[in-house]
């Protein structure tokens, strides 16, 4: 079973070896090209380069996907079987004919719902107590294939985007294991999505993460999750920008959206600030230029006044 490999970010890494214990022979691993990163712009290559640099394989970084010596160098390899984990760019229909057997593409939703760029994210915003991971043939519209293979996973409370996208992919190269030779030999189960069940998850931006303190102690509290690690939930208070890394809800606090509900106590909690509804104590935050901390510690070194109120920042237009 040959496979031709297609994988950018840390969440692909796992499915190389993945492969490998469902019997399949990598022939190729196609990535993205490396990248600035940081101020100093230097150029960083993707984890999955990283990967497959030490396993003797055809690595393949190319601009376009539609570059024919891509799509030569990849039929010279004559894989069965193309496997596509957040690779960044869409397939075209010249290169996922290729593979003999079928292209298929490993997706962190249930399916159809959150079809896009951003499902894990937009399966915490809308508070959802369960997602999954959908193993599907690759068609020519975004995430509408036939599905092979579904899991289903319980969302912890503690959960933000990093947590959950590790437990999804650990799920996902699951399904990689079982059903990559049931594929190959012709024997997976294809059935078509439900339309009338399809929503989208598009890729978020920076304003993604600007909380709005008129929204209730939840919704913030999602949007948190949703956010971290980036593009992170942006604040202001006293002037200066916060990121909110981490929240607890206060359901029956009430105050103004934005005032500063508690104080440092002996209790040594972060600042409790009020919603539309509730209230959201702020347990891990990021002041501007600063590392991480406690909200207990970022409050009592502050040097905030009664009068200080979170502050929800404007939209950035670019």
């Amino acid at each position: 079973m040959k496979v031709v490999f297609f994988g950018t970010p840390g969440c692909a890494v796992p499915y190389l070896q993945a492969v490998r214990d469902a019997g399949g022979e990598l022939v190729a691993v196609v990535t993205q090209p490396d990248r600035p990163r940081g101020r100093s712009g230097q150029l960083c290559p993707p984890p999955v380069k990283e990967e497959a640099a030490g396993l003797q394989v055809c690595l393949l970084q190319p601009e376009s996907c539609r570059d024919p010596l891509l799509i030569a160098e990849v039929e010279e390899q004559g894989p069965d079987i193309a496997l596509v984990i957040a690779f960044g760019q869409i397939l075209c229909p010249e290169l996922l004919s290729v593979p003999r057997v079928a292209s298929l593409n490993v997706h962190y939703s249930l399916l159809p719902r959150f079809r896009g760029a951003a499902p894990v994210q937009h399966a915490l915003l809308a508070g959802l107590k369960e997602t999954g991971v959908t193993l599907q043939h690759i068609s020519p519209r975004l995430d509408a294939g036939d599905i092979v293979a579904q899991a289903r996973l319980d969302i912890a409370e503690e959960d933000d985007t990093q947590s959950l996208t590790e437990r999804l992919t650990a799920l996902g190269c699951q399904l990689v294991r079982e059903f990559l030779p049931r594929a190959m030999a012709g024997t997976a189960p294809r059935e078509p999505q439900d339309e009338s069940q399809a929503t989208l998850a598009p890729r978020l931006t920076k304003q993604d993460g600007l909380i709005d303190w008129r929204q209730n102690a939840v919704q913030i509290a999602n949007r948190v999750r949703a956010v971290t690690p980036w593009p992170g939930a942006a604040t202001a208070v006293g002037g200066q920008r916060l990121l909110i890394r981490k929240v607890r809800t206060w359901p029956d606090r009430a105050g103004e959206p934005g005032q500063i509900l508690e104080w440092p106590t002996a209790a040594g909690r972060g600042p409790v600030v009020a919603a539309g509804r509730g209230a959201v104590e702020l347990l891990t935050v990021q002041p501007e230029g600063k590392r991480a901390m406690a909200g207990a510690d970022y409050l009592r070194g502050a040097r905030l006044s009664r009068s200080d109120a979170f502050v929800s920042l404007a939209v950035e237009h670019n």
